[in-house]
């Protein structure tokens, strides 16, 4: 029986699980009861677990022989969103949402390590089944390397897997080189001088000069970075002012930046303190700014994509392995990919006619549940050809 049958005979127990997980939100490094779940599941199939912090997980499965070592990773957080699908299952945790599908992606693990487990006696090696938290944030791949999460025994290649909504399910992406982009942080507060909202010229006004300020970010988007390499300048957040009558003071911005080239995401944070400073002078206003540098962009590595590439065309088919264009989006499996050789897929959860067609984060975002047994079994796979030998 190959993986994707076994994965389809499995599919109703998996089903009930992604249902539990997507009722049961948790927001990053708060996964108590989710992280719980996973090692009760895992224990039931006789794997050995591993509490890595406060609620990161690892699962150890050991084949009939010592040998190579491969890890799968799946993310356990989930959004601070608030669930409006009207499904039977949403979420009963009020101000968060599974809405980035990391419940299908722990469902998808737990059954590739189902699978497994009856398989154990074929493979040559060990399998590390790695439950990640706080992906949300970007900190928590970095958090269980900490914690030691490639080593004891050290992994020889690491296989991730994201669920996209707007991408066929039945089709997995799998290609080598830029897969998703980088993502670094910023903040940003301008300060001006209150007044009375019918006097403006007794104060300084800081909300043209916020605005000037956003549009030139735009500029350096289109005119100060070479086209060839993309970046996204997203301003998330901006607040200001106490009442409708008053010039406000203060004005304070959030953001976050996107690139896949160094070059690119070393010079942003430059241009853009440039371009602040000069208009905050031209406006006489104040700034204050600060940079954080994020997940680095997902690169995968050439020799494993490509032994990835046919392990899951033998588990799928050849005609269902595509490649798409890069993702602007980020993911913190690049910290594992500076450790360690391997490669981070895309499966595909969309159904239009079911009206699973949503993007990731939307407060509607919903799965064709038949791509469960296709994620596991492609793990599954995955982990039975590297440790055949």
């Amino acid at each position: 029986m190959s993986t994707l049958e076994k994965a389809k005979a499995i599919k109703p127990w998996m089903v009930e699980l992604r249902r539990d997980f997507h009722m049961h939100p948790e927001p990053s490094y708060e996964e108590v009861r989710t992280s719980k779940m996973i090692v009760d599941k895992l224990n039931e199939m006789g794997i050995e677990t591993t509490l890595t912090g406060k609620t990161g997980v690892i699962g150890l499965l050991h084949g009939k022989k010592t040998g190579k070592v491969i890890a799968l990773r799946a993310d356990i957080d989930a959004l601070s969103v608030n669930e409006e699908t009207g499904l039977p299952y949403s979420s009963q945790n009020p101000g968060y949402m599974h809405a980035c599908g990391h419940d299908t992606h722990i469902t998808e693990l737990l059954g590739a390590a189902k699978i497994l487990s009856d398989l154990k006696d074929e493979l040559c090696g060990s399998v590390k089944f790695i439950f990640q938290p706080a992906e949300e944030v970007g900190t928590g791949a970095a958090y269980m390397i900490k914690h030691g999460a490639l080593e004891n025994p050290k992994v020889d290649m690491i296989i991730g897997m994201h669920t996209f909504g707007l991408i066929e399910t039945g089709k997995v992406v799998v290609q080598e080189g830029f897969l998703m982009a980088s993502v670094d942080t910023w903040h940003l507060t301008i300060e001006g001088k209150s007044c009375h909202g019918s006097s403006p010229w007794q104060g300084v006004d800081v909300m043209p000069c916020a605005v000037a300020i956003m549009e030139g970010f735009q500029t350096i988007v289109s005119r100060f970075n070479d086209a060839r390499n993309p970046i996204v300048i997203n301003v998330g957040t901006v607040n200001a002012g106490e009442r409708f009558n008053v010039v406000p003071g203060k004005v304070e911005m959030t953001g976050a930046n996107r690139a896949f080239s160094d070059y690119s995401r070393e010079m942003v944070p430059k241009w853009m303190k440039r371009m602040i400073d000069n208009i905050c002078d031209a406006y006489g206003c104040k700034a204050q700014f600060g940079y954080e540098m994020g997940c680095s962009p997902t690169v995968n590595e050439a020799e494993s994509t490509k032994f990835v590439k046919k392990s899951a065309a033998g588990a799928i088919g050849e005609e269902n392995i595509i490649q798409i264009p890069p993702v602007m989006g980020s993911e913190d499996f690049s910290t594992y990919l500076k450790k360690v050789p391997g490669t981070f897929m895309i499966l595909g959860g969309g159904n239009r006619e079911k009206g699973c067609m949503y993007s990731q984060h939307s407060n509607h975002f919903t799965i064709d549940e038949n791509c469960l047994p296709i994620g596991a079994a492609v793990y599954a796979r995955i982990a039975v050809d590297f440790l055949q030998n």
